[in-house]
């Protein structure tokens, strides 16, 4: 019988509310279990059953519901990892996996692509720019700008070839394989250190492997995700029949979207795809990437503008809390914005946080509304973040935990894994040799902080469920994959980073680094 409809207590609930013949002076331990049993067992009693009518995201209850449950499991993590003293986003991945093995999420929980670049990207991005050392940026831009271009461009490339032979023909059609395999590289590229950062913030570290670490994370996301929607234009694009593509008079189905008219608009990578007018298209990759700088460069300047004109309103309104709403605002509607216009969301809301961070800090009234912001943002920062880790637990479950188990799976994620040390390593090491900027010790620092989290998981649920009736499994392959190799990065990287930085016994003077 379910847990949800007992009538007498478990045992186990016993155990969290702890003895009632031990002292009434209950210790930190009998707190914590006491305030998280409830919590759990109301959580069992929401998930009890995958149609729950509560759970139905379609209503505005069952929205406020599921966001409440999702938060409920984030608390619980949170806290059990400040008492194991873990890191919170192995945990949250964990938990995740947990979930999806133990079949309590409801039905109709997918989160869709569009709630995932609109609704969590923005204030991620926007908290990554507010808090970015500008000083130490423009200082170290060169390592940050190489790392950031080159280090993206090259795990592309290498992880592209080495998953390439992952890719059977019953998971994508071989004419078009080499670009489902470099549009997976893309995916990967961006690193996400903020599981490491507070790790990275409490041990003294050279100042030029920190602004590296801070900077790349930062603005390769733009790269990675307008990079991964050119290939994606690429592979669900009907192209023209020339020896190798697949076109309509081919025994195989096209690659489309399933839809007849789908727009890709975000962050700025304009791709359409129309069946009745797209057959004869050949994609232009030069084009392509001619139109990414100057949406860029669009992006930048409407992050700019909203921005300087969010720190005006904020130095009128001298109030923390009016503050806080506003940068609210800036955050999504720079976004938002930007994509209204068909540019880079991810540059406008990055320039936005920055010149918030600079502009109103840097006046000495200003204190104040920095207390309040920064924490503000924290936690915003970390309800987005827990969600996007939990929704991928969820995922997988609609698509089979048994996935994440198969052999194929396992050697793509670990093939895929060392990929991406391996390129780090080309970047890394020669550029701190040729610029000076680090040692082999910070070098390895650098290395070793390449985490995948937030991006990375966001547009593995851009792929399309289904393509047309087509045999093609992309999707079902490479959700497991992509998050048996965050798995990886969190539980090998993210564990073993206080150690390595201990055992390494790196300089805080950034001369030697």
């Amino acid at each position: 019988m379910r847990s949800a409809h007992r009538t007498t207590p478990a045992p186990s609930s016993l155990l969290w509310h702890g003895d009632s013949s031990r002292s009434r002076q209950p210790d930190r331990s009998s707190m914590i279990r006491t305030m998280i049993g409830p919590l759990l067992h109301g959580i069992l009693a929401l998930s009890d059953g995958a149609k729950n009518p509560r759970l139905n995201p379609d209503t505005i209850t069952g929205s406020v519901t599921l966001f409440t449950l999702l938060m409920a499991i984030a608390v619980i993590v949170g806290v059990v990892t400040k008492k194991l003293k873990l890191p919170y986003t192995v945990a949250l991945v964990l938990a995740g996996l947990f979930i999806a093995i133990m079949k309590q999420a409801p039905s109709g929980t997918e989160l869709s692509p569009d709630l995932v670049f609109f609704i969590i990207l923005p204030p991620v991005l926007f908290r990554a720019g507010l808090l970015i050392d500008v000083e130490n940026l423009k200082r170290h831009w060169v390592p940050v700008a190489v790392m950031t271009c080159v280090g993206t461009l090259l795990t592309t490339f290498v992880v592209g070839l080495v998953l390439r032979w992952f890719l059977s023909p019953d998971i994508i059609s071989s004419n078009v394989v080499w670009v489902a395999a470099f549009m997976i590289g893309a995916m990967v590229s961006p690193t996400d250190p903020v599981s490491v950062m507070p790790i990275i913030r409490s041990i003294p570290l050279p100042k030029p492997v920190r602004t590296v670490i801070e900077g790349e994370s930062l603005f390769n996301d733009g790269i990675a995700v307008v990079l991964f929607f050119i290939l994606y234009g690429a592979l669900f694009m009907p192209i023209q029949s020339t020896g190798g593509g697949l076109g309509p008079n081919q025994s195989q189905p096209v690659i489309t979207a399933d839809t007849a008219e789908h727009r890709h608009t975000i962050q700025g990578t304009d791709v359409s795809m129309s069946h009745g007018q797209k057959h004869g298209a050949v994609v232009d990759i030069w084009a392509g990437i001619l139109k990414f700088l100057g949406h860029t460069g669009i992006g930048l300047c409407i992050g700019a503008i909203m921005g300087w004109g969010a720190v005006c309103l904020m130095r009128w309104a001298n109030d923390p809390v009016l503050e806080n709403t506003i940068t609210v605002v800036l955050a999504y509607g720079a976004f938002l914005v930007s994509d209204i216009w068909h540019v880079s969301g991810v540059a406008s809301v990055i320039v936005a946080g920055i010149f918030v961070g600079v502009l109103r800090w840097s006046k000495d009234n200003a204190k104040e509304s920095e207390r309040t912001i920064i924490p503000f943002w924290e936690s915003i920062d970390y309800i987005m973040n827990s969600l996007i880790f939990l929704i991928v637990g969820f995922e997988l479950q609609f698509i089979g935990v048994d996935q994440l188990l198969d052999s194929t799976v396992i050697m793509a994620s670990i093939a895929i894994f060392l990929a991406m040390q391996v390129a780090r390593a080309i970047v890394v090491y020669p550029s701190g040799y040729l610029l000076g900027t680090w040692s082999p010790r910070g070098g390895t620092v650098i290395m070793w902080s390449g985490l995948r989290g937030c991006v990375t998981l966001a547009l593995v649920l851009v792929l399309p469920d289904n393509i047309d009736g087509s045999p093609d499994q992309l999707k079902q392959f490479v959700l497991p994959v992509v998050f048996g190799v965050v798995l990886l990065t969190l539980i090998l990287q993210a564990t073993t980073m206080r150690p390595m930085i201990s055992l390494l016994g790196l300089p805080t003077d950034p001369k030697d680094a």
